[in-house]
């Protein structure tokens, strides 16, 4: 009870010996992860629009009149059965002329009543659980065209290529600026604890020679990084919230051809992410700054 004591002691006295140096740091620290916070925030806003436009990647398949619909259900059953399939759907030319008339309801500078027999053809509306998939179902159903039930294949591949490319540069960008605030945030940790580990060298150096072990001259320079990490944390966090009703209706007001949504769990899983790896880029920096120069 008595070394916990002395620990935790040890990390507040330590962080307060050079108010100005620790305060510095907590508010880098603090910004650092401000950026994060907010990258990680537009990275979701962003990977939940892509998740909806990929949702939406459709094929269609064109239908001869004269198909049969035993020959046009049997290819909707195989079609189904790809695992990259999420739903097929069939519309007759009567349900197609339907959905004309409905548009042209809204649309007033489309007339079609001089249309005459009904023109347009029967359909399967394919839609894809996996975007990454299209290319390769286009291709499968290219091969049912000439075969009496098919007659054309629509697929835009330049458009799903062009999604697809979006949503890796997304990803890859997002990681590397992630990676690039959490690793400013342990550099200056790390410097932190190591200008507070010069000025208390002579003290370990007796700490040392009176027993004490390594862990225990590293715990309280530990414990004072992850007290710099948490403050960090809890400033980033308070201005998050204070601004998250004007960046939210920001973010989603950019996004608002999309019904984006964060989820009801979004904030609570962004405090944690943040206090999380604040505190392991705290005691981590911590531990390696201290470890070097126990190793000298």
């Amino acid at each position: 009870m008595k070394r916990l004591s002395y620990v935790l002691l040890a990390a507040w006295q330590g962080f307060w010996r050079n108010p100005v140096m620790s305060l510095a740091s907590t508010l880098t620290v603090s910004l650092m992860l401000l950026l994060f916070a907010f990258f990680f925030a537009t990275d979701r806003g962003l990977q939940a629009a892509v998740g909806i436009l990929e949702s939406k990647v459709e094929l269609g398949l064109f239908l001869e009149d004269d198909a049969k619909v035993s020959d046009i259900l049997a290819l909707k059953a195989r079609i189904e059965a790809d695992p990259a399939v999420a739903r097929v759907d069939y519309v007759t030319k009567d349900q197609a002329l339907a959905r004309l008339v409905a548009i042209a309801e809204r649309r007033p500078d489309l007339a079609i009543e001089d249309v005459g027999p009904n023109p347009l053809p029967a359909s399967l509306e394919i839609k894809l659980a996996r975007a990454q998939e299209a290319a390769r179902v286009g291709a499968l159903l290219r091969e049912e065209l000439g075969k009496g039930v098919v007659y054309d294949v629509v697929d835009n591949p330049s458009v799903v290529d062009k999604l697809l490319t979006i949503t890796r540069v997304l990803s890859i960008g997002g990681v590397a600026v992630l990676g690039i605030m959490l690793f400013v945030a342990l550099f200056v940790i790390v410097n932190t604890i190591r200008i507070a580990v010069h000025a208390r060298r002579d003290e370990i150096e007796i700490m040392k020679l009176v027993g004490a072990s390594d862990w225990f001259v590293r715990w309280p320079f530990i414990l004072e990084g992850m007290l710099v990490g948490a403050l960090g944390a809890a400033a980033s966090l308070t201005v998050l919230f204070l601004a998250s009703g004007a960046v939210t209706s920001s973010l989603l007001a950019f996004l608002d051809i999309l019904p984006v949504s964060f989820g009801p769990t979004f904030l609570a899983e962004l405090a944690a992410t943040v206090v999380g790896i604040a505190l392991v880029v705290g005691g981590g920096g911590a531990t390696w700054a201290v470890r070097s120069h126990l190793a000298k």
